[in-house]
């Protein structure tokens, strides 16, 4: 009988019905719908980033398990690796001149797993890691995001501070003190 079917049933039998570029539309229409619902939800935003920092280093203790368990390396990017310890080495910094707080803690623990994760490619499984198929250029991301720092106007600051570093956010390190750079303005 169709009529007994539920109505949860029937969307997830239309959608398995369609191709993948419908399928990936509606996964990015329904991400964003997720991220309005929870800007409206969340009222205090600092417990999400808690949360995504603490998921974050928890997956990277599933992958040193992993690495260690099964002693290969095969199909990770160690330059991928290295772009997030540099991201979360920036980010420690500015955690220490500025918040000093859980994010500094879960930020160091992140840090030192990937820093992990590295060595483990590195030098402990270095014959299984595909060199030849990790071809993703660092340069031109660091590149690009020192490009962008002195892009940056430095109208907000005045000559006297230096910016060190920015990253594929927006952030920009300001004379110790974090300022985030969005298209209509600085906050």
């Amino acid at each position: 009988m169709r009529g007994d079917r539920r109505p949860i049933y029937a969307v997830a039998a239309w959608v398995r019905r369609q191709p993948p570029k419908v399928k990936a539309f509606l996964g990015v229409v329904a991400g964003m719908a997720a991220l309005v619902f929870l800007r409206f939800i969340v009222h205090d935003h600092d417990n999400l980033f808690v949360a995504a920092e603490a998921v974050h280093s928890l997956g990277i203790s599933v992958l040193i398990y992993k690495l260690t368990k099964e002693r290969t390396c095969a199909g990770l990017s160690l330059k991928s690796q290295d772009l997030t310890a540099l991201f979360l080495a920036v980010r420690l910094y500015c955690s220490f001149v500025m918040e000093y707080d859980i994010h500094t803690v879960l930020d160091t623990a992140t840090l030192a797993t990937t820093l992990w994760v590295i060595y483990m490619i590195r030098f402990k499984l270095k014959s299984s890691y595909m060199e030849d198929k990790d071809s993703f250029a660092i340069y031109y991301v660091v590149r690009y995001l020192f490009y962008d720092q002195k892009q940056t106007d430095d109208s907000f600051v005045g000559p006297r501070y230096s910016r060190t570093l920015v990253d594929g956010f927006g952030l920009c390190l300001v004379g110790g003190q974090l300022v985030l750079r969005l298209p209509s303005g600085v906050v």
